[in-house]
């Protein structure tokens, strides 16, 4: 995938973790930029929420060097990269890139094209120490003699096979595919003659998960396929869909739990500990078209959605006054009670360990596959197509605010309106649903009137709000002026040349930039292209 670029970096300032969120850079200042060799789009970048402490070289200093790990999707590859959370007060360790390539996997179904993904839940064992991969081959040739070339090729074995073939045989056993692993009972005494002769499948609701978030991948199959990325292995796979996922995202306060967006006009609900289906969010008042984009609210308690139909939805997954002090007392909404009640599944062929036979509620119960019935949710408690005249590809929560983007090259910052508090409270079993808003915000957009761009705007704060186009640029809003009509104030322009060979011909200066993201933790912006791209910069305060 990756290929070697040179490793020169613009002059860079750095921004404190601590203080990222909370000041506005002057600039940003090109990094790094590489080619993936699959030669598909680009079309989604997410980074993992989880920091990465490294080997310090200098065995006395005090303060610790720290990484970030972001993912990209393209074709049937998803690729995991380190990003250096730089500090110009230190110099970087010798002999360190501030971005590379750490794991390649790649789908064997060919027919697999990845749209998202996203990273979440809890993988098996050590925080993620894993050797950097360099450089790897081109696409496997469907040649069988060029295959088997290949599977001596060093560069090739970097790339993890995974998953099944649809309809073709098994070709080298370099390439077989790695299934989710299995481990055998060594306690055959304290089970029973049938336990003890199927394998155990250790799913992540066990003490075993306390490794690095898992990474979840969606496309074309309609099939959430989940990859650990400590054991490098396919974990497991969640199916319910009818099409393509075109989005997911997990809750910013449970990480087991994950929202899926599809072209079957569906919203799920899973529960990534339990490997269950939890609601499913379709009907009489759901969306009549592809659902394009999914956003969670800070506090998990609710989401919003956007389509091909124009209308962006809020949904409620828990009571916004669901907290420790009264959710006993109360009674809880019937997505919240699918939740709890997700929570006592027990996953088929699973045997537990004598440490974890317990569950979450300290009752033992007799390890054996529970019926869990899925929930199906119609009604959103708002539902409006005013903010736009065309389909919507991109929302997010910003607050209480909603920033959401269409094809008619704006991106509109606005509020729902409600009557009442009950309104928000209230879930509708009518067609009276709250539809009205208050226009807050404009950002004026240039070359932005393909579909399927994504913007981002950094929780906690939200002060920028950072989106590509269509000619290769990513432009940067300060979300806080006062100004109706707001206006970029930082234009980042992606030029190949002196970073993909001599001729800066490799690739294309102006196709699109599907996707942008903020590292959390340090001062960097990746952006995605469809050129098989990734560009990386770094903000300055000064």
């Amino acid at each position: 995938m990756p290929k070697k670029v040179s490793s020169k970096r613009g002059n860079s300032s750095s921004v404190k973790n601590t203080d990222a969120s909370l000041k506005i850079p002057k600039r940003y200042s090109l990094t790094t930029a590489v080619k993936e060799s699959h030669g598909h789009p680009i079309y989604c970048v997410a980074f993992s929420p989880h920091v990465h402490i490294m080997d310090d070289s200098d065995s006395n200093a005090n303060n610790t060097t720290t990484a970030s790990c972001f993912a990209t999707v393209g074709g049937s590859y998803a690729t995991i990269y380190e990003v250096i959370n730089i500090d110009t007060s230190k110099a970087l360790p010798i002999q360190t890139q501030p971005l590379t390539a750490r794991q390649i996997y790649k789908d064997v179904d060919n027919g697999e094209l990845f749209y998202t993904c996203a990273f979440g839940g809890r993988g098996v064992g050590s925080p993620l120490g894993y050797d950097a991969v360099g450089i790897v081959a081109e696409e496997e040739s469907n040649d069988t003699s060029t295959s088997e070339k290949k599977s001596s090729n060093s560069h090739d074995k970097n790339i993890i096979y995974f998953g099944e073939k649809k309809q073709q045989k098994e070709q080298h056993n370099s390439k077989k595919p790695v299934k989710r692993q299995k481990q055998h009972d060594t306690h055959k005494n304290e089970i029973d003659t049938k336990e003890s002769q199927q394998c155990q499948f250790f799913l992540p609701h066990y003490a075993t998960q306390n490794g690095p978030p898992l990474l979840c991948l969606g496309g074309t199959r309609g099939i959430i396929k989940v990859i650990d990325t400590c054991r490098r292995s396919l974990f497991m796979t969640l199916s319910g869909h009818g099409t393509d996922i075109t989005d997911l995202k997990f809750s910013p306060a449970n990480e087991w739990l994950l929202l899926s967006a599809s072209k079957d006009e569906t919203i799920r609900l899973w529960n990534l500990q339990r490997g269950v289906c939890v609601a499913v969010f379709t009907g009489h008042n759901a969306h009549r078209g592809q659902v394009l984009s999914v956003s969670w609210h800070l506090t998990g308690s609710k989401f919003v959605s956007c389509g091909m139909d124009n209308m962006i939805k809020l949904w409620r997954v828990y009571d916004d006054d669901n907290t420790d002090d009264n959710k006993e007392k109360r009674e809880c909404g019937p997505v919240e009670k699918a939740l709890r009640n997700s929570q006592n599944v027990v996953p088929n062929g699973c045997v537990s360990s004598d440490n974890n036979k317990k569950m979450d509620d300290g009752q033992d119960r007799a390890l054996e596959t529970t019926k869990f019935e899925t929930y199906f949710q119609q009604f959103p408690y708002f539902s409006t197509n005013k903010a736009h005249i065309n389909y919507v590809d991109c929302v997010q929560f910003v607050g209480d605010l909603i920033l959401s983007k269409s094809i008619d090259n704006k991106v509109v910052l606005w509020k729902p309106i409600f009557d009442n508090d009950a309104d928000q409270r209230t879930v509708y079993t009518t067609n009276r649903v709250p539809s009205d808003i208050l226009y807050l915000r404009e950002f004026q957009l240039e070359n932005c009137g393909s579909w399927f761009i994504r913007f981002e705007s950094p929780p906690p704060y939200h002060h920028l709000l950072a989106l590509g186009n269509q000619v290769g640029e990513v432009k940067i809003w300060h979300i806080g002026n006062d100004e109706k009509h707001q206006k970029y104030f930082c234009n980042l322009t992606t030029t190949s040349n002196g970073w993909f060979g001599t001729t800066g011909k490799a690739v294309n200066d102006q196709s699109t930039i599907r996707m942008v993201a903020f590292n959390p933790h340090g001062p960097s912006l990746v952006a995605v292209k469809d050129d098989s791209t990734v560009w990386m910069w770094d903000a300055a305060m000064k």
